[in-house]
Order: structure tokens, then sequence, then C-alpha cells
């Protein structure tokens, strides 16, 4: 039973009506056997008497009409009527002959028809003498042979023919007491078979209206309203199931009622949060809109400023290049001074040994002068020894010993001359050395000068580049900014869209009935909100999605 229920509704109606239709079937084919079995008991009954019993009936009264005609024949004195008796006699005797033919195969074998068949044989054989003896006229003889060998003959004929027409009435009987019997079993049966027919259907309609009236949860005519009611909105009805009843048709459609208001609750609060989210959506895409918009106007003077900032930006990397060449000259031309500092370094020094030499040769000067001295000294001692002889000699000697002496002070002069000028070459030559390392510095100053100044001029470079990339990224942020103007004005015609579908859905949802207990959010506030808000313009959106395009 349990697999019968969880079969489908067309499965058991299916398995019912073919129960249904076995049981006609099977009753339809025991009354056709039934019907067969007294078919075949009738028509043996039909063949005893068609093949037997009536052919009986149909030779002995053939038979007694040709004693009839036979007598008739003897009786009649006019010749005419005697051979209509006689032909008669022919024909009877033709008929008992055909009906003895008829009823031979049904009597095979059976001794007593035998003996009849022989007795009319025999009799068929004796009317041919009727004829002979009227013709011949020898009535005596006709008389004889009526009376003592036809009529004993016919006698026992016709009592042989009764003892098997006895045969044939029993046997008649008892076909017909069968026909009889198998018309009452047929008739019983029949009655047993559709009063279990409808016992069984009785059972199987029960067994389905309970089914079925399970599965539906109740009654159809009550599924369909309920199903109506929800169909035209009214989530408030009240389905009634019993309650243990878990999978009826009525309990899915109280759980899809269910179901349905809370999904209907849900989106008339959807529908509100809707309606607010767009309207907050609109408002911050207005703000949005109003600040790209202040944005672009910002952009647009950076933009200006940035190519003012270019020209000047130019103007310093063009002065950047001429300081460059002016710092490689200066570079080269503090190259050339340190060369000559260089040289001048060494001609100083060279001046500085020259003149340490020439101290040296005044020195060695100032040393004759100082023997010349002495020697012209002795010299003069020598003469004032020699006295008048040594007169001229002391005079020589007293011009050599101021000679010496003027040489000496000459030679102390110079010596002093040349001091102060050793000192002062020295001195130069420190200086010298001094401005060598300063030029150095200064040929090393203007080289990282010169580098720096092209550092500056390739840095100039780069920014003028980099601020070309600038204004290039600034067109671009104008142009973005451009279209997200164009994008916030569509995306506010597209919430105002939003909202009026918000609008209209909640219109829609109004067809619902719920319970006042599924009853949220206010679709009259929707309304009222929407209505606060214009509809969204299609050329608002057209007008959008063309700026965008253009960029």
């Amino acid at each position: 039973m349990e697999s019968f229920k969880k079969l489908k509704i067309g499965t058991q109606l299916a398995l019912s009506f073919g129960t249904l239709t076995a049981l006609m079937l099977i009753l339809a084919t025991f009354a056709v056997v039934r019907m067969s079995s007294i078919t075949g008991a009738f028509q043996k009954q039909q063949q005893v008497t068609a093949q037997k019993l009536e052919p009986l009936y149909v030779a002995r009264e053939a038979l007694a009409q040709t004693g009839l005609a036979a007598r008739n024949a003897y009786i009649f004195t006019d010749s005419a009527q005697a051979a209509k008796e006689l032909a008669l006699v022919d024909e009877q005797k033709a008929i008992y002959l055909a009906a003895l033919e008829k009823m031979t195969p049904a009597y095979a074998g059976d001794a007593k028809f035998d003996k009849v068949r022989s007795g009319l044989l025999k009799m068929a054989d004796e009317l041919k003498r009727p004829r002979q003896l009227r013709e011949a006229g020898n009535t005596e003889a006709f008389g004889r042979f009526l009376t003592e060998e036809c009529s004993p003959l016919r006698r026992q004929i016709v009592a042989d023919i009764a003892v098997l027409m006895s045969e044939a009435h029993a046997e008649t009987a008892a076909a017909s007491a069968s026909v009889n019997a198998h018309a009452s079993d047929a008739r019983l049966w029949i009655v047993l078979q559709a009063v279990l027919s409808f016992a069984v259907s009785v059972l199987i309609a029960w067994v389905n209206t309970r089914l079925l009236l399970k599965q539906l949860g109740g009654e159809p005519a009550y599924a369909t309203e309920i199903a109506n009611k929800i169909a035209e909105g009214d989530l408030a009805i009240a389905v009634e199931v019993e309650s243990d009843d878990k999978t009826s048709l009525l309990y899915a459609i109280k759980a899809m009622r269910d179901s349905l208001s809370s999904i209907v609750g849900q989106v008339r609060q959807g529908t509100d949060l809707i309606s607010t989210a767009s309207s907050e959506i609109a408002s911050g895409n207005r703000d949005l809109s109003s600040r790209t918009e202040h944005q672009a106007g910002s952009l647009d003077k950076v933009s200006r400023a940035m190519e003012e900032l270019t020209t000047t930006v130019k103007q310093n990397a063009d002065n950047a290049q001429q300081a460059n060449v002016l710092a490689v000259s200066a570079s080269q031309v503090s190259e050339q001074g340190g060369n000559v500092m260089e040289q001048v370094t060494v001609t100083m020094a060279s001046i500085n040994d020259s003149s340490k030499k020439i101290v040296d040769i005044i020195s060695v000067i100032d040393g004759i002068a100082f023997q010349t001295n002495i020697l012209a000294l002795n010299a003069a001692v020598e003469a004032a020894r020699a006295g008048e002889q040594g007169r001229g000699f002391a005079v020589v000697a007293t011009e050599v010993r101021n000679l010496a002496q003027r040489s000496a002070a000459a030679a102390k002069e110079i010596k002093s001359l040349i001091d102060d000028s050793v000192e002062k070459v020295g001195t130069g030559s420190e200086l010298v050395h001094k401005a060598g390392e300063t030029m150095h510095e200064v040929v090393a100053s203007v080289k990282r000068v010169t580098e720096i100044m092209g550092e500056i001029s390739g840095a100039s470079v780069e920014q003028t580049a980099g601020i070309e990339q600038v204004n290039a990224a600034i067109g671009e942020m104008d142009s973005m900014t451009q279209q997200n103007t164009a994008l916030v004005e569509q995306a506010t015609a597209a919430a105002q869209e939003l909202q009026d579908q918000a609008t209209s859905l909640a219109h829609v949802v109004d067809v619902f009935k719920l319970d006042a207990g599924q009853r949220s959010g206010s679709v009259l506030g929707l309304r009222g909100h929407a209505r606060r808000q214009p509809p969204a313009s299609a050329a608002r959106r057209t007008e959008a999605a063309r700026r965008i395009a253009n960029g």
C-alpha cells in the first residue's frame, strides 16, 4: 500500500483502471467460455435432434405414408388414382431412404440402428411389389402382401424406430439438461464475478478517492477556490489543512501562500529601500556632478597654469643650455688659465732658483771683494814699509781697496736687493703656487658648474617633457572629468528611472493582500517621494550617452 501511495496519480489511476479492465476482461472471458460450453451443449442437442430424432420422425412418417398409399392403391379401382398412390409410395420411400442416409453417420456402429436400417431397406425392396401386383391385376396377392408381409414388417420397423427415438429423446433430454446446467453455472459464476468486480471496483474507488483527497488535502473545489484567490492576489486567505498534513497539495498551496506573502512583504520593503537609495543616489550624483564641474573648471585653470609653466620651463631649459655652453667655455678658459698658472709657477720656481744662484754668486763676489780689500790692505802695509818706492803701489793698493770696498758695498747692496728679490720671489712663488691651487680649484669648480649646468639642462629638458606629459595627463583628466560629468548625469537619470521602476513595482505589489502582521513599509511614502521627484528624461540620458561617446 505504501508503495502504491508513492506512485504518481496517473500511475495509480492507470493501475486502478487496469485492474478494473482486467476484471472485466476476466468476466468477459469467463462469459465467453461459458457461452461456448452452453453453445456446445445446445449444438449437441440440436445435432441429436437434427441428425437422429428428426430423421427418425421423417422415416417413421414416410414409412406410414407408404403403407397408406399402398393400401389406397389396393383399394382404389380407378387405375389413375391407384397410379397416383403408387407414385406416392415411391415418393415416400425415397423420403425415408434419404432420412436413413442422413442419420446413418450419427448411428454408426449402433446395432439397433442397423436393425432399423435393414428393416427399412427390406421394406424399400418389398414396396416394389405393389406396383407389379397392381399392374398384373392380382388383387388377391396384393391383399395378402399388405396384410401378411408389409404390415408386420412396418410394425416391426416402427417398433425399432420407437426404440431409437426413445434413446434420442433421452439423449436430447440429457443435452438439454447439460445446457441448463452450463447456463446455471455460467449465471452463478457471472454473478459471483460481477459481485467480486463490484467489490473490487468499490475498493479501488475508495482507495483512489482517499489517496487523491489525501494528496489534495481537501476537496478539489476548495483547492481551486484557494488557488483562484491566490491568483487574484489575496494572500490573506486562510488555508485549512489537517494538523498532520505535510505532503498534500493544499499544504503546498498554504506554504506557497506563506512564501508569497513573505516575498511580497520583502518586495514592498525592497521597493521602499530602492526608492530611498535611488533618491540618495540621485542627490549624491547631483552633488558629484556639481563637484565634477567645479573640478573641471579647476583643471582648466591648472591646464592654463601648466601651459605658462611649460613656457617658462622651456625658457629656463634654453637659458640652461646657453649657460651650459658658457660654462663649458669658462671651463675651457679656466683650464687654459690653470695651465698658464702652472707654467708661471714653474717659471717662478726657476726664477727663485736663479735668484738663489745669484745670491750665491754675490756671496762669492763679496768674498772676493773682502779678500781683495785684505790684499789691498796688505799691499798698503807693504807699500808703507817700502817707503817712497812703494808710494805708487800704495796708491794703487788704495784704489784697489776703495774699489774692493765699493764692490763689497755694491755686492752687499745687490745681495740685499737679491735677498729681498728672492724673498719676494719666494713669496710670489708661494702666491703663484696658491694661485695655481686656487686655479685648480676654480677649474674643478668650473667643471663642476659645467656638469651641474649640464645636469640642469638635462633636468630642464626632462622637466619640460614631464610638464608636457603632465599637460597631456591634465588634458586627459579634463576629458575624463567631462566624461564623468556626462556619466554622472546618466547615472542620475538611471537612478531616477530606478526610482520610477520601484514605484511601478510598488503599484504591482499593491495587488497582493497581506496579513496585518506581514504588512511592512509604506508604499504611500514611496508614492509621495516618487511624486516629489521628476521623472527621468530620455533626452537627458541620450545627451549624457552622446557626451560619453564623444569623450
